[in-house]
């Protein structure tokens, strides 16, 4: 399910060790690492998806309750998306 539609909490940008280490300070650090994310609007494998009820890219939240925090899942998640754009660039064309 997109973040969009979860069940949207302030919870969501909450600091914790990983946001901070990912983002920098404070919760609005993680909340605009993500939103700049889901604004790129390229959809990246395993971490965001077309939402076709909000018309937008979101960011994927099915593996959220493998994650302490929701924080920390949104923070695994920008790390992730940063590792596969890197990858999708060196791969031959």
């Amino acid at each position: 399910m997109p973040r969009c539609c979860s069940d949207p909490s302030e919870q969501d940008f909450a600091p914790c060790y990983s946001s901070v280490l990912v983002a920098g300070g404070g919760a609005e650090a993680l909340r605009r690492a993500v939103v700049s994310m889901e604004e790129d609007e390229k959809i990246c494998p395993c971490v965001t998806a077309w939402c076709s009820k909000c018309k937008r890219v979101s960011t994927l939240v099915t593996s959220r309750g493998l994650y302490k925090t929701r924080s920390e899942h949104l923070a695994h998640m920008l790390v992730m998306r940063r590792g596969i754009e890197a990858s999708l660039k060196s791969c031959p064309e």
